[in-house]
C-alpha cells in the first residue's frame, strides 16, 4: 500500500514539474523537457501523454530540426480552464476572467458607496452569473487582492485600515458563496507577482515594488521570490517620514501615507487654494480612488499653481520613501507604480533624482527606477496566477 502511495506521489510530483516547464517555456519539446527536468525520455513521453489526453497540454508546431525529425513543440492550452481576479477597492470592485495565459475575457468595475464584505460577495456572484457562458465548468478558482495585512494561508484579511476591515475571512466567504476554490493575496504582492508574469522585471533578483494612490503599499522579492510573511512586511506606506506628523488611520503620526496619500495631497490643497470653487469641490470628495483623483485633475486646471506646490512637497516625500527603501534593502530594482502615475510628469523625475542624490553611498547608481506598465489589470493579474500556480504546479491539490 505505501508502495503504491509512493508512486502516486512521484507521478504527481512528475506531473507537476513538467507542466511548470512546458507552461514557462515558449514552445518546447520532450528531449528538452527531459533535459531541462533530469526526468528519462520515457516518462517525459509517458506523462505529456496523460496531460495531452485529458486536454492540458497540446502539440502546437515543430522546431528547426539539428538533423533527423523536426521536435514537436508542446504549450499548456489556455483554453482548459479560466480565473476569475478581483480586487477590492475602496469604493469599487475590478473583476476580471482570464484562460491560463493571463490573456482577458471579461472584465468591469464595480462602483460601491461602502466595500462591506457581504456586498462584495453578493457582487462576485452577480458576475459568475453574469459570465457563466463564457466560464462553463472552466473554473479553476477566484483570487482575490485587497490592501492591508492579509494572512493568505487562511484567507482572512487581518486589518485593511482603509476598507475598514478587521479578521474578515473573506476566502471562506466568497468560496462558501461562489462554490470555487479561492485564494486572497495582499493586493501589492498581487500586483508585484503580476510583473514577474507579464510585466519587464527580467532577470532583476532583489526588487522592491511600491504603489501610490489613496493608499500606499509595497512588496519586495529577495533573489528572484516574493517575501510574504502574512504579517504585513511591505506596509511602505507606514514608515514615518516626519515626527509627530499628521494623524494616519493605522493610529500612528508621521505616517508617509498621512501625507503622501490622494486624501492627504486633497486636504492640503484645501487648506492652501484661495479659490471658492475648489474649496466647495473639496467638500464632495468622499474619500474614494475616482473621487480624489477628480479632484485633483480639477485642481490642477482652477489654481494650478496651489497644485503644482502640493505635488512639490508631494515628490519630496516619495523621494524620501524611495531613498529609505534603497538604503533598506539596497534593490537593484525599484519598480513604481499604482494610480498616482497620472500625475507623473508632476513629481515622478523629482522624487527619484532626490533618492539617487541621498542614497547612502552609491547604493543608488546600480538600482533600476521603473514604473508599471501593465496598467490596472495588473492588481488582478497577480493574485490569477496565484490560483494557476496553487492549482496546476503545487503537488498536494
Amino acid at each position: 500500500m505505501a508502495s503504491k502511495a509512493s508512486k502516486e506521489i512521484m507521478k504527481e510530483i512528475n506531473e507537476k514539474l513538467l507542466l511548470r516547464a512546458i507552461y514557462e517555456s515558449d514552445g518546447i519539446d520532450r528531449a528538452s523537457l527531459a533535459k531541462m527536468t533530469g526526468l528519462s525520455p520515457a516518462t517525459v513521453t509517458k506523462v505529456v501523454g496523460d496531460l495531452i489526453e485529458i486536454g492540458l497540454v497540446e502539440e502546437t508546431g515543430v522546431a528547426d530540426s539539428t538533423g533527423g525529425r523536426k521536435p514537436i513543440l508542446l504549450n499548456v492550452r489556455p483554453g482548459k480552464s479560466c480565473v476569475l481576479g478581483l480586487k477590492i477597492g475602496v469604493g469599487y470592485l475590478d473583476y476580471s476572467l482570464t484562460d491560463l495565459s493571463g490573456s482577458v475575457l471579461a472584465s468591469e468595475r464595480k462602483l460601491m458607496e461602502n466595500t462591506v464584505p457581504e456586498e462584495v460577495v453578493s457582487a462576485t456572484g452577480e458576475i459568475l452569473a453574469k459570465w457563466s457562458d463564457l466560464i462553463g465548468e472552466r473554473l479553476l478558482g477566484i483570487g482575490i487582492a485587497v490592501s492591508g495585512i492579509v494572512d493568505s494561508l487562511r484567507g482572512v484579511v487581518k486589518n485593511s485600515f482603509l476598507l475598514d476591515w478587521k479578521d474578515v475571512p473573506i476566502a471562506r466567504m466568497i468560496s462558501a458563496g461562489c462554490a470555487a476554490k479561492t485564494f486572497v493575496m495582499n493586493d501589492v504582492d498581487s500586483f508585484a507577482l503580476a510583473q514577474f508574469w507579464k510585466g519587464n522585471v527580467d532577470n532583476h533578483k532583489n526588487c522592491v515594488f511600491i504603489t501610490l494612490g489613496i493608499g500606499i503599499g509595497g512588496a519586495v522579492a529577495i533573489d528572484g521570490k516574493l517575501h510574504l510573511t502574512g504579517a504585513g512586511s511591505g506596509e511602505f506606506g507606514h514608515m514615518t517620514i516626519e515626527h509627530n506628523g499628521n494623524l494616519c488611520t493605522c493610529g500612528s503620526r508621521g505616517c508617509l501615507e498621512a501625507h503622501a496619500s490622494f486624501e492627504a495631497l486633497a486636504r492640503k490643497l484645501f487648506s492652501i487654494t484661495a479659490s471658492n470653487e475648489l474649496k466647495e469641490l473639496y467638500s464632495s470628495v468622499r474619500a474614494t480612488e475616482t473621487s480624489e483623483i477628480h479632484f485633483l485633475k480639477r485642481a490642477l486646471e482652477i489654481d494650478r499653481a496651489s497644485a503644482e506646490s502640493v505635488f512639490d512637497q508631494y515628490a519630496t516625500d516619495i523621494g524620501i520613501a524611495l531613498k529609505n527603501l534603497v538604503n533598506i534593502f539596497a534593490p537593484d530594482y525599484v519598480l513604481i507604480g499604482g494610480e498616482a502615475l497620472e500625475f507623473s510628469a508632476l513629481f515622478l523625475e523629482k522624487s527619484i533624482d532626490y533618492a539617487k542624490k541621498n542614497a547612502f553611498s552609491s547604493l543608488a547608481d546600480a538600482v533600476k527606477f521603473d514604473t508599471d506598465r501593465i496598467g490596472e489589470k495588473a492588481w488582478t493579474l497577480g493574485c490569477i496566477y496565484r490560483v494557476i500556480e496553487s492549482e496546476l504546479f503545487t503537488v498536494g491539490k
